[in-house]
């Protein structure tokens, strides 16, 4: 684990020049590298769904957890289901917000989830009108966010295959698109980034053309196959 790793943290005040704007969502980023592999055996203990919402809530219950059983209480951020947008009505799966009355509770990053099995309609983490990735893409998602991320629940065959399907619908999305309103282009393929006891991490980024920027996505592909 990289729990040994996570520094002392005290929360940056608003005017502090000091902290890199990136700094809080880099926190939140270890946090979740250091826990996340832990999930999957708490997941089998608890098992009572197989639905995506549910296993949300399963993550984020984890997660809670993980910040008081480890005597993180200098973590001062909050694991939330369904954050609302502040300019679109679809509500990403998870958001982290900074516990302070000092600014607007506005996630510091968010995090859209889906499932791999052979019931889902796996193509949605990339592409159509619930596609996870698109979302972020179009701006319906994380719109005021630079750095997001996603959670695969993996739930039939390996991690690889679905790593595999995932670059391929991107390389069909860029040959095959013909929507003015989105770009997909050949460059926004998933790359493994670490590899943890039972999940993968992958780095993408993507065009935001509505907002003429881009986004970087970081992916957790958890096996919960066992």
């Amino acid at each position: 684990m990289l729990r040994d790793s996570l520094p002392p943290y005290q929360l940056p005040t608003p005017n502090d020049l000091s902290v890199p704007n990136n700094h809080e969502v880099e926190q939140i980023l270890l946090f979740v590298d250091n826990y996340v592999l832990g999930f999957p055996a708490y997941y089998k203990t608890i098992k009572d769904s197989d639905r995506e919402n549910r296993i949300s809530d399963f993550l984020v219950h984890h997660f809670q957890l993980c910040k008081t059983e480890n005597n993180q209480d200098y973590f001062p951020y909050d694991f939330r289901k369904n954050p609302t947008q502040a300019s679109s009505g679809k509500e990403t799966d998870i958001g982290v917000f900074v516990l302070t009355r000092g600014r607007k509770p506005s996630p510091l990053i968010e995090f859209e989830a889906k499932r791999f099995s052979e019931s889902s309609s796996n193509e949605q983490y990339v592409y159509g009108d619930r596609g996870g990735i698109e979302r972020f893409k179009r701006g319906d998602h994380s719109s005021h966010l630079k750095v997001c991320g996603m959670f695969a629940y993996v739930q039939s065959r390996t991690i690889e295959d679905w790593f595999s399907k995932v670059n391929g619908w991107l390389t069909n999305q860029f040959n095959t698109n013909k929507d003015s309103s989105i770009d997909w282009l050949e460059t926004e393929q998933l790359y493994q980034y670490a590899s943890f006891s039972s999940v993968e991490k992958y780095t993408s980024s993507h065009t935001r053309k509505a907002l003429k920027d881009s986004i970087s996505l970081w992916h957790y592909f958890i096996d919960l196959t066992s």
